[in-house]
């Protein structure tokens, strides 16, 4: 799976259901893209496929929230706060581990703190539901 478009935020949950097949305990995911173009919708798909029933929203204000699923999942939100020292202080690199499943919206404003084998995903606005998902193997082919 390199890309997909989805037609409405239930086809979007969908494909967040189905990619959580292919995640896996250290992965790191960076969430790119403009104001809801689908990054929150996306991960709630994606916990859903993780078995994680309890609703999910973007940690926009608490910066971080984290859920118990079959693995130990860490979702971080940057839109707020672009200060790289806030988030060495919040222990961001404690996160990225090889137990954590990792996943940063609005990670372009963190990118020097992320690890090299960071997996990039592109949200981008196709209409008023539509959405292009794009997964990039790299930084320097993304943003």
């Amino acid at each position: 799976w390199v890309g997909s478009e989805t037609q409405d935020p239930h086809e979007t949950i969908q494909l967040g259901e189905y990619f959580s097949g292919f995640m896996e305990k250290g992965d790191v995911y960076a969430f790119l893209g403009e104001l809801a173009s689908g990054k929150t919708t996306f991960i709630q798909g994606i916990l859903r496929g993780l078995r994680y029933t309890r609703p999910v929203t973007s940690p926009t204000f608490t910066l971080i929230n984290e859920y118990n699923t079959k693995h130990q999942v860490i979702h971080i939100d940057c839109y707020r706060e672009n200060e790289l020292n806030r988030w060495i202080k919040l222990g961001l690199n404690d996160y990225m581990n090889e137990e954590n499943i990792v996943m940063i919206e609005w990670a372009d404003k963190i990118k020097v703190l992320l690890p090299e084998d960071t997996i990039y995903i592109q949200f981008s606005h196709k209409g008023v539901n539509k959405r292009e998902i794009i997964l990039k193997e790299n930084e320097y082919s993304c943003c």
